[in-house]
């Protein structure tokens, strides 16, 4: 089982880290070729030769994409006299040839009449390359953004996997392998270790890490996307939409706000929970002890609640809705005491008339550990750990 799970890992790390490789690389060469690139040629351009030309056809030309997204190209062809040769070129300007601007294109276009005499731009170095207008396409801007954005997810996620990585084969023992150490040389865990019923030490339900990472790639992505929409709209002066694209942007902002909040709830004191017994049933009384690994100093209030939830999903029209609602809740510390906040223990008892842990396709009971923790101008701890209550013995 522990090798069939390892090997499960370790692929998908693997494909993790591939997956966030080729939005790493594939977004940096697509920054590349869209703006440094481009960049690259209008800053060597600068040194081209003024030459006189003759633009022997120029129109916009109208495309219609897929989403109805309409593409207006300026379409010339010029000829011009290098080295008493004569040459002919149909870059309008550097970078995509189209943009979805109308007024862009007409604008870029309308200085220019077919058979009109003009100045274009040489390379020195090669007499076949030449652009009519020495400027980027202005949605070049709007590509390198994305490409960016996508860059910037793969880092995020990359980060993540190594960062696991490090932890698991260079950062010497697991989490799980350190909290129960920290738990075993802690006075108030109920039991010695090495017994044969050595307290369980209970895993937090997210990592901490784990739930940043996400919101920092959700906010990026959706703000990502939603800024590439809003400058579409305001390049082609479609103001109505421009209100409801702001409200979807006021939410990608919200998003990155909660990445922030959780990125700085990554550097408080993370909560140590042991239970005296492995094995829970309703009906049985265990001691869960707790402590902090960090600074428990700071935090002024700690409350730590046991809760049971059922949670049922039922078919609303074509969507599936789950609601939860607690069904026990109990109260294990409610105290402002930096002693009891720092490390304690507590009896608690699971009512033999309650529910045990149970999961099925429509409904669901599980048993939660939350762990609550004010801190001043701080974001506050709030981590949950499950725990399972097994179904009452035949003889109990």
């Amino acid at each position: 089982m522990s090798t069939n799970s390892a090997k499960g890992s370790a692929v998908s790390t693997a494909i993790g880290i591939l997956i966030a490789g080729a939005l790493f690389f594939g977004g940096l060469y697509g920054a590349y070729t869209n703006w440094f690139q481009q960049y690259l040629q209008l800053l060597s351009s600068q040194k081209w030769e003024p030459t006189p030309c003759t633009v022997t056809a120029m129109e916009i030309v109208e495309t219609t994409l897929k989403g109805n997204t309409r593409l207006f190209t300026p379409s010339v062809t010029f000829s011009y006299f290098q080295n008493d040769k004569e040459y002919s070129s149909s870059r309008f300007w550097f970078g995509a040839k189209g943009t979805t601007d109308s007024n862009t294109a007409r604008n870029a276009a309308g200085a220019f009449k077919a058979d009109g005499q003009y100045e274009c731009f040489v390379a020195p170095s090669d007499p076949r390359e030449a652009v009519l207008i020495r400027t980027r396409n202005p949605e070049q801007g709007s590509a390198t953004l994305y490409s960016l954005i996508a860059a910037g997810i793969g880092a995020i996620m990359g980060f993540g996997h190594f960062a696991g990585l490090l932890i698991r084969y260079v950062g010497g023992p697991t989490a799980s392998q350190s909290n129960l150490q920290r738990a075993m040389v802690n006075g108030n865990c109920p039991i010695e270790s090495g017994e044969p019923d050595e307290p369980l030490v209970i895993q937090a339900a997210e990592s901490r890490v784990a739930v940043a990472i996400g919101l920092w790639i959700a906010g990026l992505c959706w703000t990502g996307i939603i800024s590439l929409i809003f400058m579409a709209v305001v390049q082609n002066r479609n103001w109505f939409p421009m209100i409801i694209i702001a409200v979807f942007f006021l939410v990608g902002i919200a998003l990155l706000v909660f990445a922030l909040y959780s990125t700085l709830q990554i550097f408080n004191p993370r909560p140590i929970l042991a239970c005296s017994q492995r094995d829970l049933y309703p009906g049985s009384e265990f001691e869960l002890s707790w402590m902090f690994h960090g600074n428990a100093r700071k935090i002024q209030h700690l409350e730590i609640v046991l809760e049971g939830i059922e949670k049922v999903s039922y078919r609303q029209g074509t969507s599936t809705r789950t609601e939860e609602k607690p069904f026990f809740r109990k109260k294990i510390i409610d105290s402002d005491s930096p002693d009891s906040i720092a490390q304690g223990f507590e009896l608690v008892a699971i009512p033999i008339s309650t529910m045990h842990s149970f999961k099925s396709s429509n409904n669901a009971f599980t048993w939660q550990i939350r762990v609550l923790g004010k801190i001043a101008f701080w974001p506050d701890i709030r981590d949950r750990f499950e725990i399972v209550i097994l179904a009452p013995k035949p003889d109990m």
